[in-house]
């Protein structure tokens, strides 16, 4: 199956979680990682953890952020366990958290 989905607001939520070259940021709702792509092209030292329960959009993130492999963690879950998530990572404070919650379609 073919994953599409096209990120929306996309510089609006860049310019709202100030990235941090050396930050961890959270996208909650991974999909197939367009926000996540602009985020972890922008980090240096810092960590990217992308959540979805959909194991279609894990797969096509995973693809996505495949040069970045370093600076990213994906997770098949649910952004509602994100407390954790992140406590399983050792990650005890995050720089930013996206959560995508308009219509999926």
């Amino acid at each position: 199956m073919e994953f599409k989905h096209e990120s929306v607001l996309l510089e609006e939520v860049l310019d709202g979680l100030s990235i941090k070259p050396d930050g961890i940021y959270v996208d909650g709702t991974l999909g197939g990682g367009g926000h996540s792509f602009r985020i972890v092209r922008t980090l240096k030292g810092g960590r990217l953890i992308g959540i979805d329960r959909d194991q279609d959009a894990i797969e096509a993130a995973s693809k996505r952020l495949a040069i970045f492999s370093d600076k990213v963690t994906l997770i098949k879950d649910n952004y509602a366990n994100i407390s954790s998530i992140l406590a399983g990572l050792g990650i005890s404070g995050v720089d930013g958290v996206l959560l995508d919650i308009g219509v999926s379609s």
